[in-house]
């Protein structure tokens, strides 16, 4: 017996047909990054005055691009950004757990006030903050440290609203049997409610370390020195107003989002089923 529901086969074939032209439209560009640092440098952009598809598959591949890529601070940058996404998301699941879970789990005075502050800050653009906040680092003595870029990043207000949905979530029935046991209100974050929320937790981490691994604008602000450089400011340093370095620019750019991609895959499984359970709540 067929599904009356079911789409005709003439619609599947049109639906199928455009998320195939929509996918070519997103990959095919990055497929052209990815064979254009492979492209010796006098090549990459010969084939334009000439177009054709067989201008965009190079006529020698070589790795001449990411040798001399190594040559430069790239790889310092590159462990910069790590150190900097490594430390945000630890800090920052410790924070924002705690937070989220004070959220859902207490009663006090000015709380959905508060609340609303949180999540009134992430709709607030980042440009509206960044004087004032980088006049704090610059008291504080941070400016040029991995403290100016760590810190400022570690409470996010998206985070915690997940963290504080999530804990909300659990029946109070949980945490009033452990308080009848005389559990302390540390353990029961711990041992009962920080537990069953690891798609949450790998969604938070996820969303935190991509945070910091785009991130261009406040470490450019807060770290002009080169020893505190991150990926995307060495990225941007191939291009100047005399000449761009596209053979150095392809390439760090496909580093970049080779290194920021693994973490998705590691957690993928577990952010998408914290987004259909956050969906169906």
């Amino acid at each position: 017996m067929t599904d009356p529901l079911a789409p005709s086969p003439l619609m599947a074939m049109l639906r199928y047909g455009l998320l195939s032209v929509l996918a070519f439209c997103v990959a095919a560009p990055l497929a052209w990054l990815c064979l254009a640092s492979l492209s010796p440098q006098s090549e990459i952009f010969q084939p334009v005055s000439d177009f054709s598809w067989s201008g965009l598959i190079p006529s020698r591949l070589t790795l001449e691009n990411y040798r001399a890529l190594m040559q430069t601070d790239f790889p310092m940058a590159a462990k910069n950004s790590a150190i900097v996404a490594l430390a945000t998301v630890v800090c920052g699941l410790v924070v924002n757990a705690m937070a989220g879970f004070a959220f859902a789990a207490f009663d006090f005075r000015g709380k959905t006030l508060l609340f609303v502050l949180v999540v009134a800050s992430f709709m607030m653009p980042f440009e509206a903050i960044v004087l004032p906040l980088y006049v704090m680092i610059r008291a504080f003595g941070w400016v040029n440290s991995y403290q100016a870029l760590i810190v400022p990043e570690i409470a996010n207000g998206m985070i915690i609203f997940l963290f504080r949905q999530f804990f909300a979530s659990i029946p109070k029935d949980y945490y009033e049997a452990a308080r009848i046991d005389g559990a302390s209100w540390g353990y029961i974050f711990l041992r009962i409610a920080l537990p069953l929320s690891w798609p949450t937790v790998a969604t938070a981490s996820l969303m935190l370390f991509l945070a910091q691994w785009d991130s261009f604008f406040w470490p450019v602000v807060a770290a002009s020195d080169p020893d505190y450089a991150v990926i995307q400011v060495a990225i941007a340093r191939n291009i100047n107003f005399e000449q761009t370095n596209w053979g150095g620019l392809f390439s760090s750019t496909n580093l970049a989002i080779v290194l920021g991609t693994i973490p998705f895959l590691l957690t993928q499984r577990l952010y998408v089923r914290s987004l259909v359970a956050g969906g169906i709540k």
